[in-house]
């Protein structure tokens, strides 16, 4: 996140199927409120272009099994689960989200 954005960053994926559950479990841990601000294991120096908290995330992926990534691969989920679901209605994920 920085002051005025949040990014979600996420590895390529030739299946939109596979994006799009990256996006949404990101989006999770944004919805969930999930903070990982205080991970001392991620060093300051590295990426020093993108904002602390978001550098910390990002390295931290390593962790799947912790309440947070699990609480956030369910909503997650539950998301795409909607999604889906409203295929009869227009979604307007792919045209934010690509």
């Amino acid at each position: 996140m920085t002051d005025g954005e949040d990014l979600v960053l996420h590895a390529h994926s030739d299946s939109a199927l596979h994006r799009q559950q990256f996006v949404l479990h990101e989006l999770a841990h944004m919805i969930l409120g999930h903070n990982f601000d205080d991970d001392p294991e991620a060093p300051d120096f590295l990426l020093p272009d993108i904002p602390r908290n978001t550098r910390r995330r990002l390295l931290r992926r390593q962790d799947l099994d912790t309440v947070e990534e699990v609480v956030a691969e369910t909503l997650a989920d539950h998301l795409a689960a909607a999604i889906r679901g409203s295929a009869m209605l227009r979604s307007r994920y792919l045209e934010i989200f690509g």
